[in-house]
């Protein structure tokens, strides 16, 4: 227990709420990065999304946000973002669960020790801003450390009263409804927001039938000041239904109809809501020293029933790979609806997998800024105490294809295949100092975390591991608006709970250097790094295509080398007329090789030779974002685009089945304000239509969304800035 207390005493900055020096409001240190000149003031690298862009393009999936963001790979799935695949620097983008993701500084996965997959991920649209932290900047916010970490930033209560409506519609029976309103005095504030959002959904279901969703958020903000002290409530609600599967299409069908659905995910449906609590208590000790403590509580209960396999037939990821020929275009033919099941073997296993999560914690960040002569501190320590738990009750009924329905086979019982608890318990600790001496920064830091993990249907007594995570971060001021940066840290991933002894947590070696130069309405980044794992890991699950007994099993995968260049550069020029031009580009080179020889039961590893290179990850990757913008219009356009990517481990070229081709997608915005108050404004995502396999994952290829338009228009009773405090 000594060490779980001692790493207990210094770290919350897990949660990760330094001050910003952007904004001096109350709630202005919800936000981590610091911002100078438009360019993120951290020694290491970091990526902040704002709020301009995020209204211009009005997008609700991540994976369009996060695309442009370099060191960031998704891996596509519905189309939507509705179950997120991002993965950063090489850690595997399966469910997200390889990076920390966060909420105003929160942990809000699931699970994030016992079961981080992101089943639940909160709505782009009520975000004000995002920020992506990699390198050394990372280990201030764990469990997961080796990729990065990504922090949403919701609305803050703002000064007086102030509120916006948003409403919209636009392709497949698309319709947004988004309001909030908000104000404040000289001790009270409050805000309301909330989100509905439908789709019909772009897939036609063979024989009919729905593929789209409805989703809806709700989020509450209370907030009591005094002059040194106060309390912040954030109360949020979520929910959501949607007719979704895991089941993709065999190359020959997606040849002729991508957005086709077989007739045996008609099942697919996943039903889920979410609750969270968080108060939070900041206090001012002096001047110079700041508290933030918070305590959270996060459920989420959630039922996906679905096409999981056939009850005796062929791996369904490598039937929807292989020619259509002999007993394969049999068991294609039943999945189509084409023909009946005959035999036992012929039967569709319909699952539900019905999960209930629930994730607690305190965190508090103790900041003190000290200056003296030729020298200054900004020095951050915390500690975070979280609880998480996972329920989960999975079980599959046999169904029969008869005349291209599914028909309930009444003779079999429920099967029940996994019936358990997951718990985890942790204790992260983070001390971090911004030395600043002269023009040079040293930044020291350290993190330390302490899990203990067990399952109920594994005869194993609870497991505890603990680590140190060191980190060194130098920063350089060699010319006004340069800096030279570099760093140093040890990644991290924990072992899920359950898992045999010979697994062992993910780790590694990371190193980066880069440049930064800015001001005056432009900015550029080069940083070089190399991520040395130790040991690779990767975990079954059915959106990874896994089935049978491996499920929710974990696996090592080695030594792994990824390295890779990253690059932003950003411009803005002032024409006649009061006219902006901005222009970002940016750019990604990933190098990954395993240095590990093997064979594994996870399938995206498979037979692995010394040099093969990890799957899902493209060695290019780019984006170039430009806008013109008068007071009155602002248009602007966005092509982002990657080369190809392997489907599991293995080398390049990457091959016609089984491969994921390259991607160049376009989109457009079209602003135009009407009045002081009223805004009207257009989109358009996936311009060129493009609708190459974007992963084969869980089951067979799948599309991205098709070319999507939505118009809408704005009312905004206060013209605030939407990130503004």
């Amino acid at each position: 227990m000594l060490p779980v207390v001692a790493s207990a005493l210094a770290s919350v900055a897990a949660w990760g709420q330094p001050v910003s020096d952007a904004d001096d409001d109350d709630d202005a240190d919800i936000e981590i990065v610091v911002v100078e000149d438009g360019a993120p003031r951290v020694t290491g690298s970091a990526y902040v999304v704002g709020a301009e862009d995020l209204e211009q393009y009005e997008s609700n999936d991540i994976h369009a946000v996060v695309g442009k963001v370099p060191g960031v790979y998704v891996r596509g799935e519905d189309g939507f973002g509705l179950r997120p695949n991002i993965g950063i620097r090489g850690a595997n983008a399966d469910r997200s669960a390889k990076i920390t993701l966060m909420e105003d500084g929160v942990l809000l996965a699931p699970a994030p020790y016992a079961a981080p997959a992101a089943y639940y991920f909160p709505m782009v649209t009520r975000m004000v801003g995002l920020e992506v932290f990699k390198g050394p900047a990372a280990i201030q916010h764990g469990p997961h450390t080796v990729g990065g970490a990504i922090n949403l930033l919701t609305r803050s209560i703002p000064d007086g009263l102030a509120g916006a409506i948003d409403v919209g519609g636009g392709s497949f029976r698309t319709a947004k409804a988004h309001a909030w309103a908000g104000g404040s005095g000289r001790r009270f504030g409050w805000l309301a927001e909330g989100v509905l959002l439908h789709s019909g959904g772009f897939k036609e279901l063979d024989g009919g039938g729905p593929t789209g969703f409805d989703h809806g958020e709700l989020m509450l903000k209370g907030q009591w000041r005094t002059r040194t002290s106060g309390l912040d409530l954030k109360l949020g609600y979520t929910a959501e239904t949607s007719y979704e599967t895991y089941l993709g299409l065999h190359p020959d069908d997606y040849a002729d109809t991508p957005l086709r659905r077989y007739a045996a995910s008609q099942a697919g449906l996943m039903v889920w809501d979410r609750t969270q609590a968080e108060l939070a208590w900041p206090l001012q000790l002096s001047d110079d020293v700041e508290l933030r403590t918070v305590a959270y509580h996060h459920g989420l209960v959630r039922a996906w029933t679905k096409f999981n396999r056939f009850a005796g037939g062929p791996d369904v990821h490598a039937l929807l790979q292989q020619p259509a020929g002999g007993q394969s275009a049999v068991f294609l033919a039943v999945l189509r609806g084409d023909e009946d099941s005959t035999t036992e073997e012929q039967a569709l296993q319909i699952g539900t997998n019905d999960r209930r999560f629930v994730a607690q914690g305190v965190q508090s960040t103790l900041r003190w800024r000290h200056t003296a002569d030729g020298w200054a501190s900004r020095f951050e320590a915390g500690v975070r105490v979280h609880s998480d738990r996972l329920d989960r009750l999975h079980t599959e009924d046999p169904h029969q294809m008869r005349d291209g329905v599914l028909v309930r086979d009444l003779e079999a019982d429920t099967e029940v295949l996994v019936d358990s608890r997951a718990r985890a318990l942790a204790v992260a600790a983070h001390v971090h100092d911004d030395l600043e001496l002269g023009a040079l920064h040293v930044v020291p830091g350290a993190r330390v975390e302490s899990v203990r993990t067990s399952r109920s249907d594994v005869d194993q007594p609870p497991v505890t591991n603990t680590v140190v995570l060191p980190g060194l971060g130098l920063l350089a001021e060699v010319a006004e608006g340069v800096d030279l940066f570099g760093g140093a840290h040890r990644g991290f991933s924990p072992v899920a709970p359950g898992q045999p002894p010979e697994v062992v947590p993910e780790s590694s070696w990371n190193l980066e250097a880069g440049l930064r130069a800015g001001g005056a309405g432009q900015r550029l980044e080069l940083v070089g790094y190399v991520n040395d794992y130790v040991n690779l890991t990767g975990q079954c699950t059915i959106s990874g295509g896994c089935d049978g007994d491996l499920l929710d099993q974990q696996f090592n995968g080695g030594r792994v080398w990824v390295a890779g260049v990253e690059a932003v550069a950003q411009r803005e020029w002032l024409l006649p007329g009061r006219v902006r031009l901005p222009v970002e580009a940016t750019y990604t080179y990933t190098f990954t090789r395993f240095r590990t020889g093997f064979v594994s039961g996870f399938p995206q590893f498979g037979n692995v030779a010394i040099g093969d290179a990890l799957p899902y990850v493209p060695a290019h990757q780019g984006a170039l974002q430009v806008s013109l913008a008068s007071p009155r219009v602002r248009l602007g356009a966005a092509v982002r685009g990657r080369s190809g990517m392997l489907d599991a481990a293995g080398t390049f070229p990457v091959p016609d089945i089984g491969g994921i081709p390259a991607l160049v997608t376009v989109d457009a915005a079209l602003d135009v304000r009407l009045t002081d108050h009223w805004l009207l404004y257009v989109t358009g995502s996936n311009l060129g239509n493009a609708l190459p396999v974007v992963a084969w994952r869980p089951f067979g290829a799948r599309p991205q969304a098709p070319r999507q338009l939505m118009l809408g228009i704005k009312v905004d009773a206060a013209r605030s800035r939407r990130g503004s405090p």
